[in-house]
Protein backbone atom coordinates (compact mmCIF):
# COMPACT_ATOMS: atom_id res chain seq x y z
CA UNK A 1 0.00 0.00 0.00
CA UNK A 2 2.98 2.57 1.30
CA UNK A 3 4.19 1.92 -2.79
CA UNK A 4 0.47 3.30 -3.96
CA UNK A 5 0.48 6.67 -2.12
CA UNK A 6 4.05 7.75 -2.82
CA UNK A 7 3.82 6.95 -6.92
CA UNK A 8 0.43 8.90 -6.60
CA UNK A 9 2.37 11.69 -4.97
CA UNK A 10 5.21 11.84 -7.88
CA UNK A 11 2.97 13.00 -10.10
CA UNK A 12 3.22 16.18 -11.40
CA UNK A 13 -0.46 16.84 -10.66
CA UNK A 14 -1.52 14.71 -7.60
CA UNK A 15 -5.16 13.09 -7.98
CA UNK A 16 -6.82 10.94 -5.49
CA UNK A 17 -9.06 9.93 -8.17
CA UNK A 18 -6.41 6.90 -8.49
CA UNK A 19 -5.58 5.58 -5.25
CA UNK A 20 -9.28 6.11 -3.90
CA UNK A 21 -9.91 3.53 -6.59
CA UNK A 22 -7.65 1.47 -5.83
CA UNK A 23 -8.41 1.81 -1.92
CA UNK A 24 -11.61 1.36 -2.13
CA UNK A 25 -12.33 -1.54 -4.07
CA UNK A 26 -10.18 -3.55 -2.14
CA UNK A 27 -10.00 -4.11 1.38
CA UNK A 28 -12.43 -0.95 2.35
CA UNK A 29 -14.97 -1.77 -0.17
CA UNK A 30 -17.27 -2.90 2.32
CA UNK A 31 -17.52 1.04 4.01
CA UNK A 32 -18.45 2.90 0.62
CA UNK A 33 -21.39 0.04 0.68
CA UNK A 34 -21.74 1.13 4.15
CA UNK A 35 -21.89 5.05 3.26
CA UNK A 36 -24.13 4.62 0.34
CA UNK A 37 -26.65 3.30 2.53
CA UNK A 38 -27.03 7.01 4.04
CA UNK A 39 -25.93 9.34 1.53
CA UNK A 40 -26.08 9.46 -2.51
CA UNK A 41 -23.00 8.34 -4.28
CA UNK A 42 -21.00 11.37 -4.81
CA UNK A 43 -21.82 12.59 -0.95
CA UNK A 44 -20.46 8.91 0.17
CA UNK A 45 -17.09 9.49 -2.10
CA UNK A 46 -16.62 12.96 -0.80
CA UNK A 47 -16.79 11.43 3.04
CA UNK A 48 -14.14 8.67 2.02
CA UNK A 49 -11.80 10.90 -0.44
CA UNK A 50 -11.42 13.63 2.29
CA UNK A 51 -10.89 10.65 5.35
CA UNK A 52 -8.09 9.33 2.76
CA UNK A 53 -6.88 12.19 2.13
CA UNK A 54 -6.24 13.30 6.01
CA UNK A 55 -5.20 10.31 7.23
CA UNK A 56 -2.33 9.96 4.40
CA UNK A 57 -1.20 13.27 2.78
CA UNK A 58 -0.09 16.80 3.66
CA UNK A 59 0.88 19.45 1.00
CA UNK A 60 3.52 21.50 2.73
CA UNK A 61 4.85 24.51 0.25
CA UNK A 62 7.66 23.65 -1.47
CA UNK A 63 11.04 24.32 -0.27
CA UNK A 64 13.41 26.21 -1.04
CA UNK A 65 11.41 28.62 -3.14
CA UNK A 66 8.21 28.66 -1.20
CA UNK A 67 6.14 29.70 -4.53
CA UNK A 68 3.22 26.83 -3.81
CA UNK A 69 2.40 23.57 -2.50
CA UNK A 70 3.12 19.98 -3.08
CA UNK A 71 1.25 16.83 -2.25
CA UNK A 72 3.47 14.39 -0.11
CA UNK A 73 2.70 11.23 2.17
CA UNK A 74 2.98 11.90 5.96
CA UNK A 75 6.20 9.47 6.00
CA UNK A 76 8.27 11.17 3.44
CA UNK A 77 11.93 11.51 4.32
CA UNK A 78 11.44 15.42 4.10
CA UNK A 79 9.47 15.31 7.30
CA UNK A 80 12.13 13.11 9.26
CA UNK A 81 12.39 15.02 12.98
CA UNK A 82 9.11 17.32 11.90
CA UNK A 83 6.07 16.59 14.60
CA UNK A 84 3.93 16.42 11.16
CA UNK A 85 5.67 13.00 10.26
CA UNK A 86 3.52 10.32 10.29
CA UNK A 87 4.69 6.48 9.43
CA UNK A 88 2.65 4.66 7.11
CA UNK A 89 1.18 2.18 9.68
CA UNK A 90 0.13 4.77 11.89
CA UNK A 91 -1.53 6.24 9.36
CA UNK A 92 -3.60 3.18 8.92
CA UNK A 93 -4.61 3.03 12.13
CA UNK A 94 -6.11 6.74 11.73
CA UNK A 95 -7.50 5.76 8.44
CA UNK A 96 -9.66 2.96 10.17
CA UNK A 97 -10.47 4.85 12.89
CA UNK A 98 -11.95 7.50 11.01
CA UNK A 99 -13.94 5.06 8.94
CA UNK A 100 -15.17 3.83 12.03
CA UNK A 101 -15.92 6.87 13.54
CA UNK A 102 -17.79 8.10 10.58
CA UNK A 103 -19.65 4.78 10.38
CA UNK A 104 -20.78 5.42 13.97
CA UNK A 105 -21.75 8.77 13.40
CA UNK A 106 -24.19 7.46 10.44
CA UNK A 107 -26.55 6.32 13.35
CA UNK A 108 -27.08 9.58 14.58
CA UNK A 109 -29.46 11.51 12.40
CA UNK A 110 -28.18 15.10 13.27
CA UNK A 111 -24.81 13.84 12.93
CA UNK A 112 -25.75 12.64 9.55
CA UNK A 113 -27.10 15.69 8.22
CA UNK A 114 -24.30 17.77 8.74
CA UNK A 115 -21.86 15.53 6.89
CA UNK A 116 -24.77 15.59 3.95
CA UNK A 117 -24.36 19.74 4.40
CA UNK A 118 -20.69 19.80 4.66
CA UNK A 119 -20.20 18.05 1.44
CA UNK A 120 -22.75 19.81 -0.65
CA UNK A 121 -21.38 23.23 0.55
CA UNK A 122 -17.27 22.57 0.69
CA UNK A 123 -15.14 25.41 -0.16
CA UNK A 124 -11.98 23.61 0.09
CA UNK A 125 -10.88 20.85 -1.11
CA UNK A 126 -11.74 17.77 0.44
CA UNK A 127 -12.99 19.18 3.28
CA UNK A 128 -14.80 17.43 6.39
CA UNK A 129 -15.17 17.93 9.92
CA UNK A 130 -11.96 16.48 11.01
CA UNK A 131 -9.79 17.79 12.83
CA UNK A 132 -6.50 17.46 15.09
CA UNK A 133 -7.59 17.16 18.67
CA UNK A 134 -5.15 19.73 20.32
CA UNK A 135 -2.09 21.21 19.09
CA UNK A 136 1.09 19.75 19.81
CA UNK A 137 4.20 21.34 19.90
CA UNK A 138 6.86 18.98 21.57
CA UNK A 139 6.20 15.24 19.92
CA UNK A 140 4.11 13.90 16.89
CA UNK A 141 0.95 16.04 16.01
CA UNK A 142 -0.63 13.84 13.52
CA UNK A 143 -1.26 10.53 15.78
CA UNK A 144 -4.01 7.93 16.71
CA UNK A 145 -5.18 9.71 19.83
CA UNK A 146 -4.82 13.25 18.43
CA UNK A 147 -7.21 13.02 15.50
CA UNK A 148 -11.37 12.91 15.49
CA UNK A 149 -14.30 14.06 13.47
CA UNK A 150 -15.71 16.97 16.01
CA UNK A 151 -19.61 17.87 16.19
CA UNK A 152 -21.50 20.38 17.78
CA UNK A 153 -22.94 23.57 17.58
CA UNK A 154 -19.39 24.95 15.94
CA UNK A 155 -19.54 23.14 12.84
CA UNK A 156 -23.32 23.10 12.45
CA UNK A 157 -23.54 26.75 12.32
CA UNK A 158 -20.25 27.15 10.02
CA UNK A 159 -22.04 24.83 7.19
CA UNK A 160 -25.19 25.52 7.79
CA UNK A 161 -25.11 29.42 7.53
CA UNK A 162 -22.80 28.75 3.97
CA UNK A 163 -25.75 26.34 2.66
CA UNK A 164 -28.28 29.57 3.41
CA UNK A 165 -26.61 32.32 2.37
CA UNK A 166 -25.20 30.51 -0.97
CA UNK A 167 -28.65 29.31 -1.95
CA UNK A 168 -30.10 31.66 -4.85
CA UNK A 169 -33.39 30.84 -3.70
CA UNK A 170 -33.18 32.36 -0.03
CA UNK A 171 -32.69 35.65 -0.65
CA UNK A 172 -30.94 38.14 -3.71
CA UNK A 173 -27.32 38.72 -2.54
CA UNK A 174 -25.96 35.14 -3.19
CA UNK A 175 -23.45 36.93 -5.53
CA UNK A 176 -22.35 39.17 -3.42
CA UNK A 177 -21.68 36.21 -0.36
CA UNK A 178 -20.20 33.67 -2.89
CA UNK A 179 -17.41 36.33 -3.85
CA UNK A 180 -16.95 37.28 -0.31
CA UNK A 181 -16.74 33.37 1.04
CA UNK A 182 -14.24 33.17 -2.12
CA UNK A 183 -11.90 35.79 -0.36
CA UNK A 184 -12.91 34.92 3.58
CA UNK A 185 -12.04 30.83 3.24
CA UNK A 186 -8.56 32.01 1.89
CA UNK A 187 -8.08 34.11 4.75
CA UNK A 188 -9.64 31.58 7.31
CA UNK A 189 -7.96 28.59 5.90
CA UNK A 190 -5.15 29.41 4.18
CA UNK A 191 -1.17 30.68 5.43
CA UNK A 192 -0.42 33.35 4.16
CA UNK A 193 3.15 33.93 1.68
CA UNK A 194 5.77 34.35 4.45
CA UNK A 195 9.49 34.05 3.45
CA UNK A 196 11.46 34.87 6.79
CA UNK A 197 11.64 33.21 10.01
CA UNK A 198 12.00 29.57 11.34
CA UNK A 199 8.79 28.30 9.39
CA UNK A 200 8.24 29.67 5.88
CA UNK A 201 4.50 29.65 4.24
CA UNK A 202 2.63 29.62 1.23
CA UNK A 203 -1.09 29.21 1.42
CA UNK A 204 -0.90 25.57 2.76
CA UNK A 205 -3.45 24.49 4.69
CA UNK A 206 -3.30 26.44 8.51
CA UNK A 207 -3.46 23.02 10.64
CA UNK A 208 -0.74 21.78 7.82
CA UNK A 209 1.71 24.21 8.60
CA UNK A 210 4.55 23.84 11.48
CA UNK A 211 2.61 23.27 14.98
CA UNK A 212 5.34 26.11 16.35
CA UNK A 213 4.42 27.98 13.89
CA UNK A 214 2.36 31.32 14.57
CA UNK A 215 0.61 30.41 11.38
CA UNK A 216 -0.69 27.40 12.35
CA UNK A 217 -4.22 27.17 13.64
CA UNK A 218 -6.97 24.11 13.80
CA UNK A 219 -9.50 23.44 11.60
CA UNK A 220 -11.86 24.61 14.51
CA UNK A 221 -10.63 27.94 15.23
CA UNK A 222 -10.44 28.24 11.16
CA UNK A 223 -14.08 27.73 11.18
CA UNK A 224 -14.76 30.23 14.15
CA UNK A 225 -12.64 32.81 11.78
CA UNK A 226 -14.95 32.46 9.21
CA UNK A 227 -18.18 31.88 11.13
CA UNK A 228 -16.87 35.93 12.90
CA UNK A 229 -16.21 37.42 9.55
CA UNK A 230 -19.64 36.32 7.99
CA UNK A 231 -21.53 37.66 10.87
CA UNK A 232 -19.28 40.83 10.89
CA UNK A 233 -20.41 41.76 7.11
CA UNK A 234 -24.14 40.94 8.76
CA UNK A 235 -23.93 43.86 11.16
CA UNK A 236 -21.74 46.05 8.89
CA UNK A 237 -23.90 49.73 8.76
CA UNK A 238 -26.05 49.65 6.31
CA UNK A 239 -26.66 45.61 5.61
CA UNK A 240 -29.94 44.83 3.67
CA UNK A 241 -33.32 45.02 6.36
CA UNK A 242 -35.11 43.13 4.54
CA UNK A 243 -32.20 40.48 4.42
CA UNK A 244 -31.42 40.76 8.17
CA UNK A 245 -35.62 40.21 8.50
CA UNK A 246 -34.96 36.80 7.13
CA UNK A 247 -31.76 35.38 8.47
CA UNK A 248 -33.52 36.66 12.23
CA UNK A 249 -36.80 34.93 11.48
CA UNK A 250 -35.01 31.25 9.84
CA UNK A 251 -32.81 31.55 13.23
CA UNK A 252 -29.70 31.86 10.72
CA UNK A 253 -28.41 34.88 12.66
CA UNK A 254 -28.66 35.97 15.72
CA UNK A 255 -28.29 39.93 15.01
CA UNK A 256 -27.36 42.77 18.11
CA UNK A 257 -27.41 46.28 18.01
CA UNK A 258 -23.96 46.82 17.32
CA UNK A 259 -22.38 47.75 14.42
CA UNK A 260 -19.63 46.79 12.65
CA UNK A 261 -16.63 49.14 12.65
CA UNK A 262 -12.88 49.25 11.94
CA UNK A 263 -10.97 48.75 14.96
CA UNK A 264 -8.33 51.35 14.14
CA UNK A 265 -10.03 54.42 13.01
CA UNK A 266 -13.34 53.16 14.43
CA UNK A 267 -14.97 54.43 11.47
CA UNK A 268 -18.42 52.03 11.04
CA UNK A 269 -17.54 49.65 7.72
CA UNK A 270 -20.64 50.45 5.37
CA UNK A 271 -21.87 47.43 3.59
CA UNK A 272 -22.93 49.34 0.32
CA UNK A 273 -19.30 50.20 -0.17
CA UNK A 274 -18.18 47.24 0.33
CA UNK A 275 -20.88 45.25 -1.70
CA UNK A 276 -19.64 46.73 -4.60
CA UNK A 277 -16.27 46.32 -4.41
CA UNK A 278 -16.64 42.95 -3.78
CA UNK A 279 -18.99 42.37 -6.93
CA UNK A 280 -17.12 44.92 -8.81
CA UNK A 281 -13.31 44.60 -7.78
CA UNK A 282 -10.66 46.58 -8.95
CA UNK A 283 -7.15 44.94 -9.05
CA UNK A 284 -4.87 46.03 -6.27
CA UNK A 285 -7.76 48.60 -4.43
CA UNK A 286 -9.60 47.26 -1.87
CA UNK A 287 -11.49 49.24 0.93
CA UNK A 288 -11.53 46.92 3.63
CA UNK A 289 -9.10 43.55 4.31
CA UNK A 290 -9.38 41.20 7.00
CA UNK A 291 -6.63 41.90 9.90
CA UNK A 292 -4.49 40.35 12.41
CA UNK A 293 -5.31 42.62 15.42
CA UNK A 294 -1.74 41.47 16.25
CA UNK A 295 0.04 40.83 13.40
CA UNK A 296 1.56 37.36 12.87
CA UNK A 297 4.61 39.04 11.39
CA UNK A 298 5.18 40.79 14.80
CA UNK A 299 4.87 37.66 16.57
CA UNK A 300 7.66 35.72 17.81
CA UNK A 301 7.75 31.91 17.22
CA UNK A 302 6.00 29.53 19.50
CA UNK A 303 3.63 32.63 20.34
CA UNK A 304 0.02 31.05 19.81
CA UNK A 305 -2.25 34.63 20.28
CA UNK A 306 -2.17 34.18 16.44
CA UNK A 307 -4.52 32.95 13.83
CA UNK A 308 -7.83 33.12 15.99
CA UNK A 309 -11.17 34.51 15.67
CA UNK A 310 -10.52 36.70 19.31
CA UNK A 311 -7.71 38.06 16.92
CA UNK A 312 -8.97 38.67 13.62
CA UNK A 313 -11.19 41.60 12.33
CA UNK A 314 -12.59 43.34 9.50
CA UNK A 315 -9.81 46.40 8.44
CA UNK A 316 -10.20 49.53 6.66
CA UNK A 317 -7.74 50.46 4.32
CA UNK A 318 -6.55 53.64 6.52
CA UNK A 319 -6.61 51.47 9.47
CA UNK A 320 -4.86 48.67 7.91
CA UNK A 321 -2.10 51.36 6.52
CA UNK A 322 -2.18 52.94 10.45
CA UNK A 323 -1.81 49.66 11.88
CA UNK A 324 1.41 48.75 10.23
CA UNK A 325 3.35 45.52 12.00
CA UNK A 326 1.89 46.84 15.39
CA UNK A 327 -0.79 45.68 17.55
CA UNK A 328 -3.66 47.74 17.86
CA UNK A 329 -3.17 48.60 21.46
CA UNK A 330 0.29 49.84 20.19
CA UNK A 331 -1.89 51.69 16.98
CA UNK A 332 -4.11 53.33 19.23
CA UNK A 333 -1.37 54.49 21.72
CA UNK A 334 0.87 56.14 18.74
CA UNK A 335 -2.57 58.11 17.42
CA UNK A 336 -3.30 59.33 20.81
CA UNK A 337 0.61 60.34 21.32
CA UNK A 338 -0.17 62.11 17.57
CA UNK A 339 -3.01 63.88 18.82
CA UNK A 340 -1.22 64.89 22.28
CA UNK A 341 1.64 66.71 19.90
CA UNK A 342 -0.83 68.07 17.60
CA UNK A 343 -2.40 69.73 20.36
CA UNK A 344 0.84 70.73 21.94
CA UNK A 345 1.55 72.49 18.54
CA UNK A 346 -1.61 74.20 18.12
CA UNK A 347 -2.72 72.15 15.17
CA UNK A 348 -6.00 71.47 16.58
Amino acid sequence: MPKRFEAAVATDRFSIVSIYSQIFEEEYSGYVESLCKHFDPNTAKHILRSILRYSFFIEPVKQPKIESTKFSVRWSPSLQNDPRFCSHATCVLIFEKLLEEVTQACKTPAKKQLLKVIAKTTLLSYELNIDYVKRIRNGNIHTVENISFFWGDLPKQVFLLREYLLNSQNHTHHKFFTATYDKIIVKSFLTDRVLTGAHKTNREKRWEAHPNSVHFALRKECLQIEAKLIKQICHFQGFPAALRTLLTNDHVIEFSDAVTKCPITLDPISFTRFESEVLNPVHGKASFQVGHMHPLKSLAENEFMGHTADNISWVSSEGNRLQGELSVEETRRLVLRIIANYRSAGLI
